[in-house]
This record gives C-alpha cells, sequence and structure tokens, in this order.
C-alpha cells in the first residue's frame, strides 16, 4: 500500500500523556453512546443495527453506566485513547465521503454516516468529562494529530487510483480502527469508556465485512494489515453482528440509544435517529455532512440550527424535546415540523413548500422575548396591479411552542399585487 504506519498506537498516545487528570464534578446519570449503522455490500444499513434496532429501547434487565463517582478521573491513556479515537472516527468518516465524491458507490456514503455516529459518541465521552475536544473546527480532511494527516492524504491518494483501491483503503481504515480500539479497551476499566469502544470495534468488525465483500465482488482480495490474520479470518467467517453489547454476566448493558435518549424522567442530549412523539407519531433526526440537523417527519424537512443545543427526555407516552435558548431559558418544541408548516404556509397563502421555500428551527428575537420558532421563507407569484409579473419573498414565523404565528412578512408593495392561487 505505500503507507508505513505502526501498528502501536503507544506513540500517539504519548504525544498526549502530559494531559491533566480531569475530575468529574457529579455523578454521571447518562452515557450518551452511539450505535453503529453497518453499510451491506449493497450499500444499504444492515437490519437490527443502528438507531431503529428493534433491540433498542428494550426494558431487560440492564447496567446502567457512568453511576461510580470512582470513574470520574481519567488516566491519561485513556484521555489520549479518546482524544485519538476521535479524530480517528472523523478520519474514516472524511476519507470515506472524498471516496463516494470520486466513485459514486453507495456503500461509501452509508458508512460515513455511520462514522459521523462513531465520532459523536466519542465526543460525548469528551465532553461528559471535560476533556478539550481535538475536533475544535470539524474541517473535512483537517486533523490535529499530524500522523492521522498524513495516513489521511496517503489513503485519499491510494482510494482515487481505482475503485478497487479505493475499497482497499475502506477496509484497511476498519483494520487500524479494529487494531487501535482492541488495544484501548485493553487499557481501561472506565465502563463508560468500554460501553463505547465496544461499541464502535463491532461497527467496525461489521463495515470490515461489508467492504471485503465489495472488494472480491470486484476481483480483489484483501489481506489484515494491522490486526492478525486469523481476527480477520474470524471476522470474515462470522455473520454481520446486531443487538446490543452484553456485560460479562450476559445482562444488557444499557446503552447506545437507550442511554442517548435517557431513562424515562430524565433527560439527554438530543442525537440522530428515530423518535416517537405523543399520539404515537414519528419523527427523524438526521446529521448532516456540514455538521448541522435536519428533522424530518411526514414529508417534510427542517433545517435545525437550535438541534446540537437541543435535550429530548423520555415520558410515558413518546419523547419531549427542548431547545436551549441564548437567554438560558429551555423552550418545549411542543408543536411537529408538518403542523407549523401547514400553519405558515396557510398565512401564505401556498400549497407546500417546494422549490424556493425553506423551513428553519431556529431562535428568534421577539420584541423583547427569545424564542423557538420555525420559519418558512419563499419566493411567491404575484402580479402587481394585476397585469405585471413579479415575484415576492415572504415570510412566516410559527412559535414552536404554542403554534401561534408569530409574524408574516411580505415586501412593501405586496398591498398592489394579487397573489394568484399558487
Amino acid at each position: 500500500m505505500g503507507i508505513d504506519l505502526s501498528k502501536s498506537i503507544s506513540k500517539r498516545l504519548n504525544v498526549m500523556i502530559n494531559m491533566k487528570k480531569i475530575l468529574l464534578f457529579s455523578l454521571i446519570s447518562i452515557l450518551m453512546a452511539s450505535i453503529v449503522i453497518a453499510a451491506g455490500a449493497d450499500g444499504a444499513s444492515v437490519p437490527g443495527t443502528g438507531m431503529n434496532s428493534p433491540d433498542m429501547g428494550k426494558t431487560e434487565k440492564s447496567q446502567a453506566v457512568g453511576t461510580d463517582p470512582e470513574q470520574g478521573i481519567l488516566t491519561d491513556e485513556e484521555i489520549a485513547g479518546l482524544k485519538l479515537m476521535r479524530e480517528e472516527e472523523k478520519l474514516a468518516r472524511d476519507v470515506y465521503m472524498v471516496l463516494y465524491d470520486k466513485w459514486n458507490l453507495p456503500i461509501f456514503k452509508n458508512i460515513a454516516n455511520s462514522e459521523q455516529t462513531h465520532t459523536d459518541a466519542v465526543k460525548t465521552l469528551l465532553d461528559i468529562y471535560g476533556i478539550e475536544d481535538p475536533v475544535s473546527i470539524d474541517e473535512p480532511g483537517v486533523f490535529a494529530n499530524q500522523e492521522l494527516q498524513t495516513l489521511y492524504d496517503d489513503l485519499v491518494n491510494q482510494g482515487s487510483a481505482s475503485l478497487l483501491e479505493a475499497l482497499i483503503v475502506g477496509a484497511t481504515v476498519e483494520d487500524l480502527d479494529i487494531f487501535d480500539l482492541n488495544e484501548l479497551i485493553a487499557q481501561t476499566e472506565n465502563q463508560d469508556i468500554l460501553l463505547v469502544y465496544n461499541n464502535l470495534v463491532k461497527g467496525s468488525r461489521n463495515h470490515m465485512r461489508s467492504f471485503v465483500e465489495q472488494i472480491e465482488n470486484n476481483g480483489g482480495t484483501y489481506t489484515a494489515q494491522y490486526i492478525e490474520q486469523s481476527e480477520l479470518d474470524e471476522i470474515l467467517g462470522s455473520s454481520h453482528e446486531s443487538g446490543p453489547i452484553l456485560d460479562e454476566n450476559s445482562n444488557i448493558i444499557r446503552g447506545v440509544s437507550s442511554e442517548l435518549r435517557g431513562p424515562q424522567g430524565q433527560r439527554g442530549m438530543l442525537q440522530p435517529g428515530n423518535y416517537q412523539v405523543s399520539g404515537g407519531r414519528g419523527i427523524m433526526i438526521q446529521q448532516q455532512a456540514n455538521n448541522r440537523m435536519m428533522i424530518q417527519t411526514d414529508g417534510i424537512s427542517v433545517d435545525c440550527p437550535l438541534c446540537p443545543e437541543m435535550t429530548q427526555e423520555q415520558v410515558q407516552n413518546g419523547t419531549r424535546f427542548y431547545a436551549k435558548l441564548s437567554n438560558g431559558r429551555n423552550a418545549e418544541i411542543k408543536i411537529m415540523p408538518d403542523t407549523a408548516s401547514q400553519t405558515a404556509l396557510q398565512r401564505l397563502n401556498l400549497r407546500n413548500c417546494t422549490d424556493d421555500c425553506s423551513i428553519e428551527l431556529k431562535e428568534a428575537n421577539i420584541g423583547n422575548q427569545v424564542r423557538a420558532v420555525y420559519e418558512v421563507q419563499a419566493q411567491r407569484n404575484s402580479k402587481v396591479f394585476g397585469i405585471f409579473s413579479a415575484r415576492m419573498q415572504v415570510q412566516a414565523q410559527v412559535d414552536a411552542e404554542t403554534g401561534e404565528v408569530i409574524q408574516v412578512n411580505r415586501p412593501w408593495w405586496a398591498f398592489l399585487a394579487v397573489e394568484p392561487e399558487e
């Protein structure tokens, strides 16, 4: 391959060995981890994995993590390991997105989405333990760790040579991920970290299976470069993995999506996945490549600048969502996007929000108040004096807590225009 990268991660860990130990200021009640989304050979997600897994949300006997006060202190090796994996999972995402743009093969995009979930899961641990995030600005292809920066450049160059080489690069990245995660798992007894790492390595094994299957479909072979060949053979000889991680007593470790969303009555940070709200309605939260989030429900897609700071709470009849506003208030998002969209479009005399139309869930200053609002902006056809054709920029805001139409904005000359039915 022409990539000279030592199997040992000790050098990378020693770079950060002088990090101060971090004290956990309070007991951790929720571990916001992540489940993997493994892409199959056809580029589709494998059933039984990811946020939609049927194993998620079950009420079997479980082990809550992050509740031991003694786990509030991490070793220098654990801190360095988390920083390494934060960037290594980002590297996988960034490489796969470049290769998807180059070869347009769905497996790269699907697994890149999974790697986004992986790096987000590690960031959650960094946040919980108060560790500085090496990805302070999430710029694709840029890394604080210079060894990873060199590796990224080499992998992109190799994967750009041919589709087969691109698939081999995918297997190589997962090979390295599995090797490093195995090393890091052996170095820690912290249950929060083990929960995340065990889920990440399970996802990497699934990704390895998918990439090797594609390599073989394209007439190639893959030989282990970091893990032992016997371990690779064992991975490839077994089926895609799904379901929860078990502890040594065969109890389901509560984590993954159930820990992301928190036990009933407790709040956790909003994470990508499927949720159910009151009345049995479902919504999907999606992470976008530009680090923004999207809400989808009943065919309506809403850009969500508020989502990264939002929390969710499990209640008896579904999930409640809260947006933290700049004034410190937590606004409950009681109105769903489809309802807000319908209300706004009716006031704007529009049938739907398609071309030249956008919807955002954002913060807005209304008078002396700060509110969470859905804002619909669109272009309308109109005729000034009923004769001259013109395009009219219109806007409506709907309060996300009450459903009230806060304001409707049209250009000053709108009273001169006739607005035909759209």
